[in-house]
């Protein structure tokens, strides 16, 4: 009987440890510090001191790259499958509406990359990070590091972040034919305002999404 009682103990502090080792992200704010890499020669590249601030609110997302020329917005509403870019470069405004199956084809490139998962660990921000290469159609490769003990509702605010099974935490891109990296600096689980995800129906000139 004691034996019997303590089993059951042991799998229900199994199940709370793995329960407490995966948390749901369903709303929260994640900030990346954007770097251009340090080989570059294009020293005029913006994102040497870009931000990239991403919220998560249920299924929605939306993604604001800050950079010292100006700043891009991405808002996806999952609901009715719209996808809204705000690009604000001074006191110039722009919007472009795209539907779902146009957002994924401007990113497919990432969506069809293969992935060779690695054995290397690293500790980010807390965090136990998996070692991923991903490799695109024109050969070139990015690493991805990504953790298990954070999973997104929604997986939309990064062109890659459905390729792995956790919270993408530090990746590579290219911007131009410099390689540009993002790396996690702060995660808040605080409530994310619902306003960040209205669209402004003044102020920005609609541009054609082709």
């Amino acid at each position: 009987m004691f034996k019997s009682v303590l089993f059951t103990l042991l799998f229900y502090a199994g199940l709370s440890t793995f329960a407490q080792a995966q948390r749901r992200l369903t709303e929260a704010t994640l900030t990346y510090t954007v770097h251009l890499d340090a080989t570059a020669t294009d020293t005029t590249v913006s994102t040497q001191t870009a931000t990239t601030i991403c919220y998560l609110k249920g299924i929605n997302s939306r993604t604001d790259l800050v950079t010292p020329v100006g700043k891009q917005s991405t808002i996806y509403l999952a609901k009715t499958e719209q996808v809204i870019l705000l690009k604000e470069y001074g006191k110039q405004r722009y919007m472009t509406r795209l539907t779902r199956a146009q957002w994924e084809q401007s990113n497919s490139k990432y969506r069809e990359a293969k992935l060779d998962f690695q054995a290397d660990t690293l500790r980010i921000a807390g965090y136990l990070c998996n070692k991923v290469i991903a490799t695109l159609k024109d050969s070139s490769s990015f690493t991805i590091w990504y953790t298990r003990e954070l999973t997104p509702l929604n997986k939309t605010f990064l062109p890659m972040a459905d390729l792995v099974p956790g919270l993408i935490l530090s990746f590579e891109t290219r911007v131009g034919e410099n390689k540009v990296l993002y790396q996690i600096d702060q995660i808040l689980f605080n409530p994310v305002q619902q306003i960040l995800f209205d669209i402004p129906e003044t102020g920005y000139r609609l541009l054609d999404n082709k």
